[in-house]
């Protein structure tokens, strides 16, 4: 389904520009830009991560993701969430089968929450695009504070092992 590709092309948006020097996975395996199938499509245009920011930020009831992309890089973003998206409803659909597709963490883990129900709202603007993943039971708001902890967390590790959170926001 498109929401699952959705979703986790906006997981993937809390990560900042890592092409160049920068490492391209946590020691954890949370984030590995490199061998998740969804993460690769980030890599395409190398620069589209160094033209794009970001913030995970927990809320009352679940979490908000704030992207932002420089109108210059607009058709590469496109790209990446359009392969993203294909790759995500292929699974849904069976036309690939999901125990074949490398996943980091942060992905198999969202991809989890999104299938345990949680919300999704996106609202597409001009100067960012925000989304809000919610819930309505407790226990789910839990773990999607968890999951953007963790986000933060391994961000803020990866980011220190390159150097440097450079152009995108300090956890």
């Amino acid at each position: 389904m498109k929401t699952f590709a959705l979703i986790l092309v906006l997981a993937l948006l809390a990560l900042p520009a890592l092409a160049g020097e920068h490492a391209m996975a946590t020691k954890s395996g949370w984030f590995d830009l490199e061998h998740c199938d969804f993460c690769k499509n980030l890599l395409k245009d190398p620069e589209l991560l160094h033209h794009m920011t970001w913030e995970t930020h927990k809320i009352d009831n679940g979490m908000m993701y704030i992207s932002t992309c420089d109108p210059a890089y607009a058709e590469s973003y496109a790209a990446c969430n359009a392969a993203m998206e294909k790759l995500g409803n292929d699974m849904m659909t069976g036309a690939v089968d999901p125990t074949t597709v490398q996943m980091c963490g942060s992905c198999a883990a969202f991809g989890e929450l999104m299938m345990a129900g949680v919300t999704m709202e996106n609202i597409d603007g001009e100067a960012a695009d925000i989304s809000l993943v919610t819930s309505s039971d407790a226990e789910m708001v839990d773990k999607l504070h968890a999951y953007a902890d963790r986000n933060n967390k391994e961000m803020d590790e990866l980011m220190a092992s390159s150097g440097g959170h450079g152009d995108h926001p300090a956890h």
